[in-house]
């Protein structure tokens, strides 16, 4: 689509695209192939040229579990400037909730944003704001079912933006956009060449919490690690978790080392909006632990329960601790 604007983003609103020099796939008698067909998924591929790029794209559709996963290549893109790609899933639902992961948290669209605008020169009300910034994930859902994307972009949209728009909610990743610098002097944006994204989708019972999950889960690739040689002496399963808890709505969100010290430090998020107690466990247990802040200066040490530590978690809270 074209979509005029900078590269510092627009100084009173988003820039919204139209309709001028618009192409999409659907336009072409596409050819479809398959191109791999095994006991987990089936991969179906097409290759079509559009205005000013060539659209190459996978769709795999697994056997054993709900998903459908998307490999999207943007080849030869041009760069011509002011236009926008979008990849757009129309569902069958008017009536849905749309919701998307945002660090530490979740925005519900509608509910959540704060009143009114942001004021100064930002004179659009802030739930109508849109496209947004998301994390790893966006869903829309109604009281019948919900629908989660996981993306490998930055921003995505759910209003239809053509000149004959649907009602339905269509989840729309955005892949790229040329633009010109805001200053007068500045360069252009035009992003030229090769471009590659990912997502997954699934559908899953009503509400954002039973696709949030998954949504992450898709952004973390598997890495196959070729075993080279056998240590006789390993000792460690075939599977195992550095760490756990009991609780499948908290997130552990960081496992490092201290930034001051040798200790382990664990963040953990609660993103259902309901206290939780926690029992954290290790592979190989704890021997002291402690609250910290944020920047992890220490707090107050945690009693340790056996190997396991067991915390209060509160909603929607943000928990730090050093471990040994």
């Amino acid at each position: 689509m074209h979509s005029e604007g900078n590269g510092a983003g627009e100084f009173s609103d988003i820039q919204k695209p139209d309709m001028k020099d618009f192409d999409k796939t659907g336009n072409y008698p596409t050819k479809w192939e398959i191109e791999e067909d095994g006991p987990v998924f089936t991969c179906y591929k097409y290759r079509q040229p559009i205005k000013y790029a060539v659209v190459e794209q996978r769709i795999k559709l697994f056997h054993g579990q709900k998903r459908i996963d998307f490999e999207t290549q943007l080849l030869n893109w041009e760069g011509v400037l002011y236009h926008e790609f979008r990849m757009a899933l129309p569902l069958n639902m008017t009536d849905g909730k749309v919701a998307y992961e945002v660090p530490f948290g979740v925005v519900e669209v509608g509910k959540d944003e704060i009143d009114g605008a942001a004021g100064e020169r930002y004179q659009t009300e802030c739930k109508n704001i849109h496209p947004r910034g998301i994390q790893n994930w966006i869903s829309s859902g109604n009281a019948g079912f919900g629908v989660t994307l996981s993306s490998s972009v930055a921003v995505a949209d759910w209003i239809d933006p053509t000149d004959q728009p649907v009602k339905n909610q269509v989840l729309q990743p955005i892949l790229l956009a040329s633009r010109k610098s805001c200053h007068w002097e500045g360069n252009e944006y035009l992003q030229t060449g090769d471009h590659s994204f990912s997502f997954s989708m699934t559908s899953h019972k009503p509400g954002w919490q039973n696709g949030a999950l998954f949504g992450r889960e898709s952004n973390e690739k598997l890495m196959a690690v070729k075993q080279v040689r056998r240590f006789e002496k390993a000792s460690l399963p075939e599977t195992l978790s550095f760490l756990k808890t009991n609780q499948s709505n908290v997130e552990i969100s960081t496992f490092k080392k201290g930034e001051d010290t040798n200790q382990a430090v664990i963040r953990m998020v609660e993103r259902s909006g309901k206290d939780q107690d926690i029992i954290l466990e290790s592979f190989k247990g704890f021997s002291q632990a402690q609250h910290t802040n944020l920047v992890e200066s220490n707090q107050q040490p945690i009693t340790l329960t056996g190997k396991t530590i067991a915390i209060k978690l509160g909603h929607n809270a943000i928990e730090t601790i050093k471990t040994e």
